[in-house]
């Protein structure tokens, strides 16, 4: 019998959307840049999000979704479409069949300043 690879569960990954000397200025702009196609799924997805916080620590069921798509006229390939986003972009993950907020976008944006001081010798500063 044919031996299969064994894969952990995919990773899932979203372009963000940097705009040198054009800071976001508001949360609306921050899911903008990670929904840049659609600004549907950018409103969508900052309304999803905010459920998720105010369920926190418990999080949010991820059943959640049946009545998410039949109360806000979206399709179930868009909500999939908005989840991969916010799970790719480091904003929520899932954690015991719930979604939760994520620490992975500051990881990521906290190891790019890293990378980038490191190289270049200099460093953030606070506004």
């Amino acid at each position: 019998m044919p031996r299969r690879a064994v894969r952990g569960p995919p990773k899932q990954k979203t372009t963000i959307l940097f705009k040198a000397g054009n800071l976001p200025s508001s949360p609306e702009e921050l899911f903008r840049r990670v929904f840049w196609k659609s600004d549907f799924l950018a409103s969508e997805a900052q309304n999803f999000w905010h459920e998720v916080k105010r369920s926190e620590p418990m999080g949010l069921p991820i059943q959640t979704w049946k009545d998410w798509i039949s109360k806000r006229s979206m399709s179930v390939g868009q909500f999939y479409n908005m989840i991969h986003g916010l799970v790719g972009a480091g904003f929520i993950e899932k954690k015991d069949s719930r979604w939760h907020l994520s620490g992975g976008f500051l990881r990521e944006l906290e190891q790019m300043v890293a990378v980038y001081s490191s190289e270049s010798g200099l460093r953030a500063q606070p506004h």
